[in-house]
């Protein structure tokens, strides 16, 4: 006989397996199939300018000198005829600001003329806030990457958004021919460092002590997020407001004292207010500062040595910063509009496989996004028989096993930039409070921080709802 079901009783039933499941921690079941997508598609990337350094000596365009590029090729000539599909690289030239406002029109827009946007960390959430880019939750294996980059790809409520295709934290360069590691190893904060450089300043050609980045644009926020971080790494919230004022008063009056004039001069140079990566990277290189906040690609640049170089083996030290570095990179998203989302997610995998990421680190001299690109001693042939998948000539500083441990230890300390879908707001906002107060600084006149402090609060709070000033 039948059995007659009672109302509500399945749906009770069904809420108490799904109870019972979480609290015994299952994993939940994969994600719905997404379309299938259109055969023989060209999957299109936009992405921003490949600043790759030494990509090898076995392109197989050899016009080409970019390690996406590189990876792209091999896709089409070894793995296309299998998946049934080519990829196509677009690059947005220009620098961050071009390339956001590029994507985000195209996102604006539908986003269908891209399937993958190559997209700086710190806008992941604004373009998942934004539903410009698919949910990846569940689709991709999180344990193979560092807790940091793949923290970069999700939003701000820890959804996967995107995929860690590199990452980067910033280190510190010193002249070891004039200061011991074990100076270094004591430093605690920016004020630390400054003093430290102020040490040897004006020996044996050195009219720097500090040199950073700037210039108002991105890297003042990095520059003056460390500074702030090494008195409290919770000095900011998520959504990019101020929970500690005084901690944000000691770093900003930190960077104000290294610009100021002193019967000594100042320990970094108006000059300097100008000044982004390749402009420090030119300084320190030449001799003529003691210290150099920068990224890891820029050892390569060192390595490479010329004309009134120091030598990177003689002259020159490295460490993590003392302070939490701003964490960098960039993750690899799948638009919304795109109509061939599983074979984007193909591309994806494939991009940020072990493999790509040994290349991508010992060749490319971006630092990987997981941890075993740093322990490879050989590159790996492609997924495809034996073709070569990246050039056959690793980096100098993938030969230094310290320097993949310095790089490691930033990246195990480093923060990301506050997850809100008003970065751009909250960037704009603080670089400029920055700037002017280190230019009337330089310049000799009086600087009220905690007035600056105040205003920059309440500009942040306004930010954090959409209603920047």
């Amino acid at each position: 006989m039948r059995s007659r079901r009672m109302p509500g009783l399945v749906p009770a039933l069904l809420a108490a397996l799904v109870a019972l499941a979480s609290a015994a921690g299952c994993t939940p079941a994969a994600p719905a199939r997404w379309p299938t997508g259109i055969a023989g598609a060209q999957i299109t990337i936009l992405s921003g300018s490949d600043t790759s350094l030494s990509p090898g000596s076995a392109r197989l365009s050899p016009a080409d000198n970019g390690m996406y590029q590189q990876l792209v090729d091999y896709w089409n000539a070894y793995e296309a005829p299998t998946y049934g599909f080519s990829v196509k690289l677009d690059v947005v030239p220009g620098g961050a600001t071009a390339e956001h406002n590029e994507m985000l029109a195209a996102a604006q827009t539908g986003g269908k003329s891209y399937d993958i946007y190559n997209l700086d960390s710190q806008w992941v959430s604004e373009f998942a806030d934004g539903g410009y880019i698919r949910s990846l939750q569940g689709r991709v294996n999180e344990a193979d990457f560092l807790p940091g980059p793949l923290h970069s790809a999700m939003d701000g409520s820890g959804q996967l958004y995107a995929v860690p295709f590199t990452t980067d934290a910033g280190l510190l360069y010193y002249r070891s021919d004039l200061i011991s590691a074990a100076a270094v190893r004591r430093l605690r904060n920016f004020q630390a460092v400054i003093k430290l450089a102020a040490s040897v300043m004006h020996h044996q050609g050195v009219t720097e002590g500090y040199v950073g980045q700037f210039a108002s644009y991105e890297g003042l926020t990095v520059n003056a997020l460390e500074a702030i971080w090494g008195h409290d790494r919770e000095a900011f919230a998520s959504n990019g407001t101020i929970t500690d004022p005084t901690a944000v008063k000691q770093g900003l009056e930190d960077l104000v004292s290294a610009f100021r004039r002193d019967k000594t001069g100042p320990q970094i140079p108006a000059a300097e207010l100008y000044y982004q990566e390749q402009q420090a990277f030119g300084d320190f290189a030449t001799g003529q500062a003691a210290i150099m906040r920068n990224w890891p690609i820029y050892y390569e640049k060192l390595a490479a040595g010329g004309p009134g170089t120091v030598s990177v083996k003689k002259d020159v030290g490295f460490a993590p910063l003392p302070f939490p570095s701003v964490l960098g990179g960039q993750d690899l998203a799948i638009a919304s509009g795109s109509t061939n989302p599983d074979q984007a997610l193909d591309v994806i995998k494939f991009l940020t496989s072990a493999s790509a990421e040994r290349c991508l680190y010992a060749v490319g001299g971006f630092p990987a996004t997981m941890k075993t690109a740093y322990t490879a001693r050989s590159l790996p042939s492609g997924p495809v028989g034996n073709h070569r998948l990246c050039g056959s000539k690793t980096d100098a500083s993938a030969e230094n096993g310290e320097f993949g441990k310095a790089i490691l230890a930033s990246l195990s300390t480093a923060i990301a930039r506050p997850s809100t879908r008003y970065y751009t707001e909250f960037t704009t906002l603080l670089e400029s409070q920055v700037w002017k107060i280190l230019s009337q600084a330089s310049q000799g006149d009086p600087v009220e921080v905690a007035s600056v402090v105040s205003d920059l609060a309440a500009d942040l709070r306004a930010a954090a709802t959409g209603h920047a000033p």
